[in-house]
């Protein structure tokens, strides 16, 4: 959920990538073997290896606190993501995977490239709700590594209390290296019904945007069809854009729950 924020921690390296292509365009793509994007699927059997490492017995908390049922959730999904640079560029899978970890609240890990990991932290709120006050991203591009963090207070609800179409709520989280602030507004957009596996489930369709206005610049807006009794993301989509050190990134996802039951 947080935007990739590579090029702003490496901003030289950028510079550098389109020198090299400017020089060698006339000598052929060699180039490219070196700057390609490097995009490596996360499998089933690799999601479940990663949820069972990280779940300890803290399942019947997660239960106890009308949070996600434990396990890995298999979803289809569509999209990538892309920078304004030369090679730069990757689809999801058509299968992706969300490993939900219990406690007093759910780590909530999409996980479609070994190099893309999303992670947010869902907590119980007041009056039914659900708040996010922790979101992860790592990414991995041009041999580089980075994890953008993001801190949220209370007030950063994923479903905010007692729902109502219209509702509107906002907040002001801090990110990480670089340390700027990032702005939240959230809509509540309506209860509706949507069927996975051949059984209807009530959801509450939700948009929770971050918008960029430092060393980054730019909009991420997310959508979330919440079951309201348990917090489960049953549909999500994505978009992002954001303009850093001249460099643009977009990235636009739309991930669909396959099952209600997780695998463990």
């Amino acid at each position: 959920m947080v935007v990739w924020h590579w090029v702003q921690q490496h901003r030289l390296l950028a510079v550098l990538i389109l020198a090299f292509v400017i020089v060698s365009s006339a000598g052929g793509t060699a180039w490219a073997l070196v700057f390609r994007t490097v995009s490596s699927p996360v499998g089933l059997r690799e999601a479940l290896r990663i949820y069972r490492r990280e779940q300890t017995e803290k399942m019947l908390q997660t239960l106890r606190d009308h949070l996600p049922s434990p396990g890995v959730y298999s979803y289809r999904t569509t999209g990538g993501e892309s920078l304004s640079l030369p090679g730069m560029a990757r689809s999801f899978p058509p299968t992706t995977s969300m490993i939900v970890t219990g406690g007093n609240c759910a780590t909530v890990s999409w996980v479609p490239l070994t190099q893309h990991t999303e992670t947010t932290t869902e907590c119980p709120g007041p009056g039914g709700g659900f708040v996010a006050p922790r979101i992860v991203t790592q990414e991995s591009i041009a041999g580089t590594d980075t994890t953008s963090t993001l801190a949220c207070p209370a007030t950063a609800y994923l479903l905010p209390p007692t729902a109502t179409p219209g509702q509107k709520w906002a907040a002001t989280c801090a990110l990480q290296s670089p340390a700027e602030k990032v702005e939240m507004a959230g809509e509540a957009l309506g209860q509706s019904t949507m069927t996975i596996a051949g059984h209807a489930v009530t959801v509450e369709h939700t948009r929770f945007t971050l918008t960029f206005d430092g060393s980054q610049a730019g909009t991420n807006p997310t959508d979330f069809w919440i079951v309201p009794s348990t917090g489960l993301v049953v549909q999500e989509k994505e978009d992002v854009d954001v303009t850093s050190g001249g460099v643009h990134y977009s990235e636009n996802m739309l991930s669909m729950l396959t099952s209600l039951t997780p695998l463990r």
